[in-house]
């Protein structure tokens, strides 16, 4: 028959305990360790993914990308170019209607010379209503950056800014001279949209040279 003594017994549970609970935290602390080695560094992971896949796959891949870029691009250019047309538009008619406005002005006083036209005893009064009225046309085109070419009898003729609709044998004036003006021209901001009609000299003597 064993006795056992109480501290004794006491000593022994103690130890028991102590013993569980070290092994525990061993246990935990190499289960702790053992899933952060499992989550490790998502860089590696990631550059491990890309590793595995497939390099046609990730030819697939870079080619949808570059697909859905050029899809972004053509649809940004397209509208870029409908906003850019609606506005060119909205320009010109802006434009237009002030022109248009500019030439009412002319219109009402051609309304008011024609009135007294019908009354008028004084020829002279008409003509100079009329010399008004081309003055007020003629600055409204200015305004506009339009001028009249010079074009003057015995003036040199210039190819780039008259159009000689007739030649003229004569010895009187030198060769290439202008003789006469039937229509002038005229320069939209220093650009001859129509040039000056008119007859040119041709002196014999200088063309037989």
């Amino acid at each position: 028959m064993k006795i056992f003594n109480k501290d004794e017994n006491t000593d022994y549970k103690e130890d028991t305990q102590t013993g569980a609970e070290n092994s525990e935290v061993q246990n935990s602390g190499s289960s702790t360790e053992e899933a952060n080695e499992a989550r490790g560094n998502p860089e590696e992971v990631s550059a491990s993914s890309e590793a595995e896949k497939n390099p046609e796959a990730l030819c697939q891949e870079e080619n949808q990308i570059l697909k859905d870029q050029l899809f972004r691009l053509a649809a940004d250019f397209d509208n870029f170019r409908k906003r850019t047309a609606r506005q060119m538009e909205e320009n010109r008619k802006a434009v237009l209607e002030q022109v248009l406005l500019d030439f009412l002005e002319v219109t009402d006083n051609f309304d008011r010379a024609v009135k007294s036209a019908k009354t008028a005893e004084d020829m002279n009064s008409i003509v100079n209503g009329i010399e008004q009225l081309s003055r007020q046309f003629f600055s409204i085109l200015e305004k506009y950056g339009l001028e009249k070419i010079k074009s003057e009898k015995a003036s040199e003729f210039d190819p780039h800014k008259h159009e000689a609709i007739q030649h003229v044998e004569t010895s009187e004036v030198p060769d290439n001279t202008i003789l006469e003006v039937y229509k002038p021209g005229y320069a939209l901001n220093s650009k001859v949209i129509r040039p000056a009609m008119v007859s040119v000299a041709r002196n014999p003597n200088e063309t037989e040279k």
